[in-house]
């Protein structure tokens, strides 16, 4: 085999990868539920960023399972009635119904807002052109629209505002 026949069978081979990559990907968003979550912007001030903000993830936690005194812990992220809901305690635990479950870490927010915060930020890559959402702090909270990936980390599909009681998907 000559320097160009390996040549395109190392392309081939990447782009057999990459077509993988991006076809587990779609199957998973086509079969995974969604859900709207509310974020903050979160600047970890890294000097080599990209085009990518990274956004804290903003979760009700299911109060059944939290005493005041708790500040941190860690648990899972359920689809309930289609809102991302933070569960602290077993990971473990499974049911019968169509339950989504995702080993997470979250923290108290401020004690105004009942919400947890997950503490590993999301990130959420941008075009180009794409102004930074983050910096239009007028605007209200926002929103993303995530895959909720068992097992994985949470996958950002799009990005919205609350407007009139609906998350209207910004362009």
């Amino acid at each position: 085999m000559n320097t160009l026949q390996r040549g395109i069978v190392l392309a081939v081979a990447q782009v057999a990868l990459l077509l993988a990559v991006g076809a587990k990907y779609y199957i998973d968003r086509a079969r995974l539920p969604r859900a709207w979550v509310e974020t903050a912007g979160y600047d970890p001030d890294l000097p080599i960023r990209g085009r990518y903000i990274q956004l804290q993830v903003l979760l009700p936690v299911d109060a059944r399972k939290v005493s005041a005194e708790d500040t941190a812990g860690c648990g899972r992220i359920e689809l309930r009635s289609g809102v991302a809901t933070a569960v602290l305690g077993s990971v473990m635990q499974t049911t019968g119904d169509r339950l989504y479950q995702r080993q997470a870490c979250f923290m108290r927010g401020d004690e105004a807002e009942p919400k947890w915060r997950l503490m590993q930020p999301m990130a959420v890559f941008l075009s180009e052109h794409a102004r930074d959402p983050t910096l239009d702090r007028d605007a209200g909270p926002l929103w993303a629209e995530v895959t909720l990936a068992p097992g994985g980390t949470l996958r950002p599909i799009r990005l919205g505002r609350m407007i009139d009681g609906r998350i209207a998907p910004l362009s």
